[in-house]
């Protein structure tokens, strides 16, 4: 396979993770198996675009190296977080349960807090890769800026913004830089021979 290539599919896939999830996600109210499947796959998308990502801070932030390491660990326990909301809601729909019925809200509330709760690790995940580019510059600093924000929000869970939504954006974002930026390295590598 084509060296280039591979960065280039983890950038895309920090692009395709935030406009599946939105598009699957809809209003929320009712469940579709199409979106379950589909905010699925996003979320697995989300791993190579994250893997990608923290290999760039990793090489860029030479001395504090761990930064790298807790923006890896803390992006994957968020998006496993969020998968793990998907099990209840998927239970809710296999075995037809009503809505008023208590089984129905328990498994509710937990698929709810499995998303709260994902929210606190996507936070540390963006706050170090606030540090890391704001400190090295890897990434645009004006991306360091939105990524610090995006931490907050999520840490606050955004009274009048929504966090999560914030979070779909600055990815969204990020990937479109990164993807940008293979295509500027392939294009200097084949200036240079």
């Amino acid at each position: 396979m084509n060296r280039p290539l591979l960065p280039r599919l983890a950038a895309a896939c920090g692009i395709v993770f935030p406009i599946a999830m939105f598009l699957a996600v809809g209003n929320g109210n009712n469940f579709a198996p199409w979106r379950a499947v589909v905010s699925t796959w996003a979320l697995i998308l989300f791993l190579p675009f994250l893997a990608y990502l923290c290999g760039l801070l990793r090489t860029a932030a030479s001395d504090d190296r761990w930064l790298s390491s807790l923006a890896l660990v803390a992006g994957t326990s968020g998006i496993l977080l969020k998968l793990v909301s998907h099990a209840p809601e998927l239970a809710i729909h296999q075995d037809h349960l009503s809505k008023a019925t208590p089984l129905y809200k328990a498994l509710d509330h937990t698929a709810g807090a499995a998303t709260i709760l994902c929210l606190y690790p996507l936070a540390i995940f963006t706050a170090a890769v606030a540090v890391i580019v704001l400190r090295e510059r890897v990434l645009p600093r004006w991306l360091g800026v939105f990524a610090a924000i995006a931490a907050a929000a999520l840490v606050i869970n955004g009274a009048f913004v929504p966090a999560l939504l914030l979070f779909l954006l600055w990815t969204l974002v990020t990937g479109v830089v990164v993807l940008r930026r293979t295509w500027a390295a392939s294009t200097q590598i084949a200036y240079a021979t």
